[in-house]
C-alpha cells in the first residue's frame, strides 16, 4: 500500500487535474459557442468540442479520454486560428488547412516565441489532462454497444444537419469570413463550414471588352532594344519584408546609409513597388513576379494562387528566359518543401531548384536551410552560380531568382535602441523592433553590395533587379509613412541595374508588382510573346499602374484581354501537380 503521504499526494494531484479539465473543458465550450448568432449556429459552433467528444466515446467508450480530447483538440484548432489573425489579419478557414498540412511548413514555429510558448502549454495541458483520463477510466466499464451506438447516431445528425445548412450563411471572400450577425464575424465551426463553399464554385475571372486596350495598345511605338552582342546575364533578387525605413516619419532620427535604395549610375529604373500582401504572404508577391498576374483576381482562391493557379499559367517569367535559351535556377532560403515552394517553382519553368544546403561549403553549417541563409551566405552561393555559368563551355545565359529570408518578423523589443530612434516620438518597444529591422536591412545591403560587385564588374552584359515583397510586421503599431499612397501599407521599393544601356528609359514611380516583369524582360532586350506584350503596352499606357491607374475602365478591358481566349493563359495542370494542388 502507499504511504499516506503518498496517497495524498496523488489524491491532491487527481483533484488538481480534475479542477484543470473542468476550467479548460468549459472555457473550450466557451470559446466554441462565440459568434454564435442564432440556434443553429450555436448547434455548428459547438460541433468545436462535440466532434472530438463524440468520436472518441464512439470508437473506445472511454467518456473521460473523449473528455480530455475533445478539450486540447478544440484548444488547438480555436488558438491556431487565433495566431492566424495575429499574423494574417483573419482566422481560420478550410483553404488554410493545405498550409497546414505541409511538414515543412511547421519550421515557422521555430521563428515565434510566441507560438513556441503556446505550443509548450499546450502540449503540457495534453499530458495532464491525458493521466488524468486515464486515471479517471481505470476501473470504469466503457460504454456498451447502445452508448456507442448513440453517440455515432448523434454525431452522424451534427454532420447532416451542418451539411445541409452550409449555405445558411454567406462566405464573403474578401473578408474571409461569412456574414454571420452583426458584427459579420463567424464561430470556428461555422467559419470552417461555411468557407467551404469556395470549394463548389469558381468566382468567373475579369471578362470585360478587350477592345479599348487592343486599340490603345495598337497605338504605342516600338520598344527600343538594348545593343547587345549576346544576351545578358539576369538576377532577380526578393528581398523579405523589405522596405526603406526613410519612407517612415522618423523625426530626430539618424538612419544608417543604405546604398540599395538609393539609385547609382547603373541603375536603369527604380521607384515604389505596389504590391498585393502586408507583413507575410510572400508567395502572393513571388506569384505576381512570376505570372505577372494579381491575386485578387482569382477570389476566394487567391491565398492559393502561389500552388493552384501559377502553375496553369502557360506564359511565365522564367518560361520566356528557357525560350530564350537561358539556364533558369532558383535559389531558396527555405527547405524545398516549405509552402510546396519547389513543386511550383518547376511547374513554372525552373530548370533547377537549390537551397545553400546543394553548396558542400554550407552543408556542414548546424541548423535547417532557414537558419544558414543570412544574406552574405545567399550572395555568395549566387556568385558561385554565376562563375560556374560562365565558365561553361555551353556559354548559355543564366537567369537566377533567389530570395532572402533573414529580414522577416520577428523582431526583438529587447534590442538595444540605436539609432537616435528614441528621438522619434516611438514607443520603447517599437524603437527596439525598428532597430532590430534596421540591423538586418544592414546585412542584406551588404550581401546585395557583394552579388552586384560580382555582377557587373565584368564586361559581360549583365541584368540586376531586386524588390521589397513587402513591408514588416512588427506586431504593434508602425511608424506612420512620410508619403501619403492610397494602402501605404501596401507600397515597397524595386531597382533594376545594369552595365549595358537598355535604351528603354522607363522609371515608373509607382510600379505594380504585376508588370515587374515585362519590366526586367523588356530590358533583357528578349522577344515577347503575346501575353507579355499586352504587360508591356498595360505598362507604357498607365506609367506602370494597375490597380492605381486612374483609367478603370482601361485596367478592365486589359484583364478582359489577358484571360480572354486569344491569350490562351492558362493550360491544364500536370496530373502530379493536380493531385497536389487540389483543396
Amino acid at each position: 500500500m502507499p504511504s499516506p503521504f503518498l496517497a495524498r499526494l496523488q489524491a491532491s494531484l487527481h483533484h488538481g487535474s480534475t479542477l484543470i479539465q473542468l476550467l479548460a473543458g468549459s472555457a473550450t465550450i466557451l470559446l466554441a459557442l462565440q459568434f454564435s448568432d442564432d440556434t443553429l449556429c450555436v448547434l455548428i459552433n459547438a460541433g468545436l468540442f462535440l466532434l472530438p467528444f463524440l468520436l472518441v466515446a464512439a470508437l473506445t467508450g472511454r467518456l473521460n479520454a473523449a473528455l480530455a480530447v475533445a478539450t486540447v483538440s478544440a484548444l488547438l484548432l480555436w488558438g491556431v486560428g487565433e495566431f492566424k489573425l495575429h499574423f494574417f489579419g483573419n482566422r481560420l478557414a478550410l483553404l488554410d488547412f493545405y498550409f497546414l498540412s505541409e511538414g515543412a511548413n511547421w519550421s515557422i514555429v521555430k521563428r515565434y516565441p510566441k507560438v513556441q510558448a503556446a505550443l509548450a502549454a499546450w502540449l503540457l495541458l495534453c499530458l495532464v489532462l491525458g493521466l488524468r483520463a486515464r486515471h479517471a477510466d481505470q476501473g470504469r466499464t466503457p460504454l456498451r454497444v447502445r452508448g456507442r451506438t448513440l453517440c455515432v447516431l448523434l454525431l452522424a445528425g451534427w454532420c447532416g444537419i451542418a451539411w445541409s445548412n452550409r449555405h445558411q450563411h454567406t462566405w464573403e471572400v474578401f473578408r474571409d469570413d461569412a456574414d454571420c450577425g452583426l458584427s459579420k464575424t463567424c464561430g470556428v465551426v461555422s467559419r470552417l463550414l461555411y468557407s467551404y463553399s469556395v470549394f463548389e464554385f469558381m468566382e468567373p475571372l475579369p471578362q470585360a471588352d478587350a477592345s479599348r486596350f487592343r486599340a490603345a495598345a495598337a497605338e504605342l511605338s516600338a520598344l527600343p532594344q538594348p545593343d547587345l552582342a549576346q544576351r545578358p546575364d539576369v538576377v532577380v533578387w526578393l528581398n523579405e519584408s523589405t522596405l526603406d525605413p526613410a519612407q517612415y516619419r522618423l523625426p530626430g532620427a539618424k538612419l544608417p546609409p543604405l546604398p540599395m535604395f538609393r539609385t547609382a549610375p547603373q541603375t536603369i529604373a527604380a521607384g515604389q513597388l505596389r504590391v498585393h500582401t502586408f507583413g507575410g504572404k510572400t508567395w502572393l508577391s513571388e506569384f505576381s513576379l512570376l505570372t505577372g498576374l494579381v491575386p485578387k483576381d482569382f477570389g476566394s482562391r487567391r491565398s492559393l494562387v502561389f500552388n493552384s493557379v501559377a502553375p496553369m499559367v502557360s506564359s511565365t517569367l522564367v518560361r520566356r528566359y528557357a525560350a530564350a535559351g537561358y539556364d533558369t535556377v532558383v535559389l531558396m532560403p527555405t527547405p524545398k518543401q516549405f509552402y510546396g515552394a519547389a513543386r511550383t517553382y518547376e511547374a513554372v519553368g525552373f530548370e533547377r531548384i537549390l537551397t545553400l544546403r546543394d553548396f558542400p561549403k554550407y552543408d556542414a553549417i548546424k541548423g535547417d536551410e532557414w537558419d544558414i541563409a543570412d544574406s552574405t551566405r545567399m550572395a555568395e552561393a549566387a556568385i558561385t552560380l554565376l562563375r560556374q555559368q560562365r565558365a561553361r563551355s555551353d556559354a548559355r545565359p543564366l537567369f537566377l531568382y533567389l530570395l532572402s529570408v533573414k529580414e522577416h518578423a520577428p523582431y526583438s523589443g529587447r534590442t538595444p535602441v540605436n539609432y537616435q530612434l528614441q528621438r522619434s516620438g516611438l514607443k520603447r518597444s517599437m524603437a527596439a523592433k525598428l532597430t532590430d529591422y534596421i540591423d538586418r536591412l544592414r546585412l542584406l545591403d551588404a550581401g546585395i553590395a557583394k552579388l552586384e560587385k560580382a555582377l557587373l564588374a565584368s564586361p559581360h552584359p549583365a541584368l540586376w533587379a531586386y524588390f521589397g515583397d513587402h513591408q514588416a510586421y512588427f506586431e504593434e503599431t508602425p511608424p506612420a509613412y512620410r508619403k501619403p499612397h492610397p494602402e501605404p501599407d501596401l507600397v515597397t521599393q524595386y531597382q533594376l541595374r545594369a552595365n549595358y544601356r537598355s535604351g528603354l528609359g522607363e522609371q515608373p514611380a509607382l510600379l505594380d508588382i504585376a508588370l515587374l516583369p515585362s519590366l526586367i524582360v523588356d530590358n533583357s532586350g528578349l522577344p515577347t510573346d503575346p501575353y507579355f506584350a499586352a504587360q508591356t503596352a498595360m505598362r507604357r499606357l498607365c506609367q506602370g499602374r494597375l490597380g492605381d491607374c486612374p483609367d478603370t475602365a482601361l485596367v478592365d478591358s486589359y484583364k478582359g484581354h489577358v484571360f480572354g481566349d486569344e491569350i490562351a493563359l492558362f493550360e491544364p495542370l500536370p496530373p502530379v501537380v493536380a493531385a497536389q494542388a487540389a483543396p
